[in-house]
């Protein structure tokens, strides 16, 4: 029987050992995951399955596994500090948030007309690097990093 919803595979994958909510007994973190004996299995022969086929198989392509952090200037000076933001509204009724494109003047998950404004989302992930917190030591995290999250 085929699942009818993504809890289902999520609790079937749990039970199964593929993965876990990443620090579940502590309350855990909303789309973190870590992965089990058989997850990491999977991965791996997913990830080789990949690598042989666009690298090793190909004359055209080299691999390459980058940093995930990165100078904050890469992102300023490529334009991604300004401007990979996405508006985001907050439903004032159920607390939910949603991208301000994905909602036609009502909440999809209540109803409720009661949305705050639109305001800005920079969907990279920042971070502090070094042991004094100012402005010159942050970095972000590759974008393309955190969108499988």
């Amino acid at each position: 029987m085929p699942a009818q919803a993504l809890e289902q595979v999520v609790s079937l994958a749990k039970r199964r050992g593929f993965i876990f909510p990443s620090s579940e007994i502590y309350g855990g973190i909303q789309g973190v995951f870590d992965y089990g004996p058989l997850g990491v299995e999977l991965k791996n022969n997913i990830q080789n399955d990949w690598w042989r086929t666009n690298v090793y198989e190909r004359d055209d392509m080299e691999g390459l596994d980058a940093a995930i952090l990165m100078n904050r200037l890469v992102w300023k000076y490529s334009g991604h500090e300004e401007t990979f933001n996405d508006p985001l509204v907050d439903c004032r009724t159920c607390k939910s948030r949603w991208r301000a494109y994905h909602i036609k003047g009502k909440c999809p998950n209540c109803g409720s007309t009661d949305l705050t404004e639109p305001r800005p989302f920079n969907m990279m992930f920042k971070t502090q690097v070094g042991p004094v917190a100012d402005a010159d030591s942050f970095a972000y995290l590759r974008p393309e990093t955190a969108q499988g999250i």
